[in-house]
């Protein structure tokens, strides 16, 4: 945020505070004023009368002045003011207060010398104020404070700051601050300090006002890398409604040109919660240099929009909107820094949504998609319209896109005929592309099951389905679309049981042990699908004669605390899970088991999937395939994270893939070296190609009321060094690889 915005939002608040300060409705009971105030201000006008407490309290009945002197305090609901000494003229509407005046409203506060107010015409002067506003930890000082009408303030030889106000690291200073609520603001004479020291000047400032969220410039980023050259990028806010906003950036880059982006974000009653984003560059680079750092030079025009949306619509349906377009399959690899960045926009879709971006920037398919969803309580009905942007232009003619793709799903329900339960999935989906097979395709799948209990010991479920899907293909080469089915049988049978033994470590622990073997049998006879249509897995449904058995076992704690004067309150948590599961071809082989088998072997191999969260601060989870003919395992993949009490954490992502040659690890850690200084590193290694793909160090000093970030960046052949000097409350000056979250103030990764 701007700091002239800062000021002018801190300005009227100040002002708001001084109003609240005199305007109270009763004084023991004696009303201050006959007529009815229009009360704009901190204070606002309640139906809890005013009281005051005094050491010494009088009256003059002839003059229609009270005057309380001594501890005095005058309170009404929350709102509280504490001064030596005050006087109310009920005649001339005035209110005075002096002496250690404080006035206090929730955890915000004022405090000056001396307080004048008028009641009648809402005016007033403060000498020597200062406010504090909790919410976002400012403080604002100023010699003398007026209001000079309804919606006019003026603040003479004032600062503004976050620190300690008596002796700030970093304060900005101002002759004369005039604003005009819903209107306009102008500071004069103003400068930013370090300490006592002027760093740089401002002889005056104009922009406009809003009660709620003002308009204006924020904090600008700036930096250098050797694939952008230096580069300094300029944010301006615009409050265009209550309910929606927009920010603006260019970014001057020295060796690309300008890239101009806007950020838009609404939540609107009726259009919903969202943010969009694009950004867009006229291309300058010189494509010799492009290519020296491994980035072909793609076009002139680079784009990126991205968007997460989500709508209530009408008959309790929801609607969910992905956008995800890009110009060129190196755009995400050559701008990662900044509003543009990938990470930035995922902070800024986690504030709306829990829909990140699907995949990163080494993916050349970008995904889009518009869902609609209705619920029932048994049944679910959706529509999905999906784009894939194929950024690998050799390929975009025959990417096939799903528009749109039509499901209904009724959950397992009675179906009246004793202990008969029935199922359905239906789907019905048009592909279509440029060049290649398209058509429309529908499936139907009804299911019958039958489960059978013998509690506590065995839990038996045979079902049967049958499967129904039609097409209408229109095939390249052909004038007309051909109609084509097929009907597949399908049968199952569950089993599992429980296992179960509580261990009472102590009076208030619990710890309950539970395996549950689990089998399932699925039989699918082989069904000649060769001359159907091919658009995805559900296309090609293969013989199956397999069973998949295994188990889980859990251990889940209880523990019981007995606050004083309260009932007993039990907390459960689950402290480890372990899931083990092979599968078995009865018959031959078949082409897609439910999991993946050595060529011409019955047994598959062995999945072993395992959670650890004994206490908050550590977590792991570690999901590994062993194949028991190689004696080897052909998939690893570890998450391992450790936090302490104290900010310190870690966290490591170990993966491997045997047939894929993917052999990484990705390591993070952040060390409170001491209270004011911490280190950060992030580190992605390949195994596999014996190189680094990312490296990431910072350094960190927070004092109070701000913080210096240093930080050093390289991936593939670009590297970047980043400062940042950050200001609490009003952001930060440089640095973008703390705007992009691999630097934080936080202590949590």
């Amino acid at each position: 945020m701007g700091i002239g915005r800062f000021l002018i939002r801190l300005s009227f608040l100040t002002a708001a505070f001084l109003m609240a300060s005199v305007s109270p409705a009763r004084l023991e009971t004696q009303t201050v004023s006959q007529k009815p105030l229009q009360t704009r201000n901190f204070f606002a006008r309640s139906e809890a009368p005013w009281t005051v407490e005094a050491q010494t309290l009088r009256y003059d009945a002839m003059q229609r002045i009270y005057q309380a002197e001594g501890d005095v305090h005058i309170t009404s609901d929350n709102k509280s003011i504490r001064a030596d000494w005050a006087q109310v003229d009920l005649e001339k509407q005035e209110a005075q207060l002096a002496g250690s005046v404080r006035i206090q409203y929730g955890s915000d506060w004022l405090t000056g010398n001396k307080v004048i107010w008028h009641l009648d015409t809402e005016t007033g002067w403060v000498d020597g104020g200062t406010v504090y506003f909790s919410e976002n930890g400012f403080y604002l000082s100023g010699k003398t404070i007026t209001k000079r009408g309804p919606d006019r303030y003026h603040v003479s030889r004032g600062t503004l700051t976050s620190c300690d106000p008596a002796a700030p690291d970093w304060s900005i200073a101002f002759a004369d601050l005039d604003v005009t609520v819903d209107g306009l603001g102008w500071a004069k004479h103003g400068s930013f300090r370090l300490g006592k020291l002027p760093v740089f000047y401002m002889p005056f400032a104009f922009f406009p006002v809003n009660k709620e969220r003002q308009s204006g410039f924020l904090l600008p980023t700036l930096g250098s890398s050797n694939l952008h050259g230096p580069y300094l990028e300029i944010p301006l806010y615009w409050a265009w409604r209550q309910d929606m906003d927009w920010t603006f950036y260019a970014n001057t880059m020295k060796k690309r040109g300008v890239m101009l982006g806007a950020e838009y974000r609404m939540d609107h009653a009726t259009l919903g919660e969202g943010v969009w984003f694009v950004n867009y560059l006229a291309d300058q680079a010189d494509p010799e240099d492009l290519k020296a750092h491994g980035y072909p030079f793609q076009e002139r025009d680079r784009y990126w929009l991205r968007a997460r949306h989500t709508v209530e619509l009408p008959h309790q349906a929801e609607m969910f909107l992905d956008l995800d377009l890009v110009s060129d399959q190196n755009f995400l690899k050559e701008f990662q820094s900044g509003s543009v960045s990938r990470t930035a926009t995922n902070r800024a879709f986690r504030r709306v949504s829990q829909r990140e971006i699907l995949n990163d920037e080494t993916i050349t398919s970008r995904e889009s998609s518009l869902y609609v969803l209705r619920r029932w309580e048994s049944a679910v009905a959706s529509m999905d319209v999906r784009y894939w942007n194929q950024l690998d232009r050799k390929l975009d003619e025959t990417t096939l896109q799903q528009l749109p793709y039509l499901r209904a799903s009724v959950t397992p329900s009675a179906l009246g005929l004793g202990s008969t339960y029935y199922s359905l999935d239906a789907s019905a989906v048009h592909y279509w592309r440029p060049q290649g097979d398209a058509g429309l395709r529908t499936d139907i799948f009804p299911t019958l099951a039958y489960p059978i209990h013998w509690f506590p010991y065995l839990a038996v479920e045979p079902s049967l389905g049958l499967r129904s899907t039609l097409y209408q293909a229109d095939t390249s080469g052909k004038e007309e679309a051909a109609f084509t089915s097929r009907w597949v049988p399908e049968a199952r049978l569950t089993a599992s049981t429980r296992m179960e033994r509580v261990y009472r470590p102590s009076d208030t622990l619990a710890v309950q042990h539970v395996i549950r073997p689990d089998l399932l049998y699925v039989f699918i006879p082989d069904i000649d699908q060769e001359d159907l249509p091919f658009f995805d897995d559900l296309d090609r449904i293969g013989r199956q004669d397999t069973v998949l058995y295994g188990f889980s076992s859990f251990l889940t704690t209880k523990k019981t605390q007995s606050p004083p004067g309260q009932d007993p309150q039990s907390f459960y948590k689950e402290w480890a899970r372990l899931a083990v599961h092979q599968a078995y071809l009865v018959g031959e082989p078949v082409p897609k088991p439910p999991i993946e088998t050595q060529p011409g072997k019955r047994f598959s191999d062995i999945l072993m999937s395992l959670d650890l969260t004994p206490e908050r601060y550590l977590n792991l989870s570690y999901d590994v395939t062993y194949s028991p003919y190689q004696g080897r395992a052909n998939i690893h993949d570890l998450s391992f994270w450790l936090n302490s009490h104290r900010g310190d954490w870690a966290q490591v992502t170990y993966r491997y893939r045997q047939d894929t040659a993917v052999d990484e690890i990705i390591g993070s850690a952040h060390l409170q070296v001491r209270p004011p200084l911490s280190l950060y590193v992030l580190y992605d290694y390949s195994f596999d190609k014996e190189e680094t793909f990312k490296q990431v160090y910072g350094l960190q000093y927070r004092h109070g009321c701000w913080g210096l970030r240093m930080s050093y960046r390289e991936e593939a052949k670009e590297k970047e060094v980043s400062l940042a000097l950050v200001l609490v409350g009003l952001g930060q000056i440089g640095g973008t690889l703390a705007q992009d979250g691999d630097l934080s103030l936080n202590s949590n990764p």
